[in-house]
């Protein structure tokens, strides 16, 4: 008899062996020639002791089941067949089991790969501007305090040009009334304003004041509404529609 050639392939058990030459030998796994299976088995541990492979004692243990086996299935049988146990019983459920959690094992490895391959863009952040229904009204202090915020901001800015200190000098006289109107415009125009928006382009001390007197003219008026939305504690101005 030709001894059985093996490529050179690491198992990860004993049952991946068994099942890989039930495969090979294209073996009913409900009727196993224990026989041929396991002399296979054991050409296939000395071929690895050959090669200098260790094993381990899980191949050895298993070696021993294959030998029980084939010694019980080499006992004469009883004259009642029907209540005798089939030795190779075990050995089969065994296997069954073991292909089962290797399909299963398959799979997943084939699930790993596609996800693996597989790139997820992180959603886009998307500003939405707040409707008024969003917006808490805001108290008169909260509002003092986001001006003072703001004023405190402006004073920190590079030295002030050389035109700012003309009200030292010639006391011009800048008037709320335009402010108020300015505002009313602007208000008009977009219909809700970040409230540090209507101070962005003014350095002029007195315009900033004027301007926040202004607006709160305009708020006393039931002209415009300041509020603030909840989420981000950003202040709006809002053209008030009755």
């Amino acid at each position: 008899m030709n001894k059985l050639s093996f490529k050179l392939k690491v198992f990860e058990g004993p049952l991946d062996l068994l099942m890989h030459l039930i495969q090979k030998n294209k073996i009913d796994i409900y009727d196993i020639p224990i026989s041929k299976i396991t002399e296979q088995y054991m050409e296939y541990l000395e071929y690895m002791e050959e090669i200098d492979l260790e094993l381990s004692s899980e191949f050895l243990v298993m070696a021993a089941q294959l030998l029980y086996i084939k010694s019980k299935m080499l006992l004469p049988k009883t004259d009642d067949p029907v209540d005798e146990e089939d030795p190779r019983q075990e050995l089969v459920d065994r296997l069954l089991e073991y292909q089962r959690f290797k399909q299963i094992s398959e799979i997943f490895g084939d699930r790993q790969y596609h996800y693996q391959q597989t790139f997820i863009k992180n959603p886009d952040i998307i500003e939405v501007f707040p409707d008024s229904d969003e917006l808490i009204p805001l108290s008169s202090e909260d509002l003092i305090k986001a001006f003072s915020s703001i004023f405190v901001k402006k004073s920190r800015m590079a030295p002030p040009p050389k035109e700012s200190f003309d009200s030292i000098i010639k006391h011009e006289k800048i008037s709320i009334e335009d402010k108020i109107n300015e505002i009313l415009l602007i208000v008009s125009q977009k219909k809700k304003i970040l409230f540090m928006e209507l101070f962005d382009n003014l350095s002029f001390r007195p315009e900033i004041v004027a301007r926040f007197l202004a607006i709160l003219e305009l708020i006393k008026a039931n002209e415009i509404i300041v509020a603030q939305q909840a989420m981000n504690n950003e202040i709006y101005v809002i053209k008030n529609n009755f």
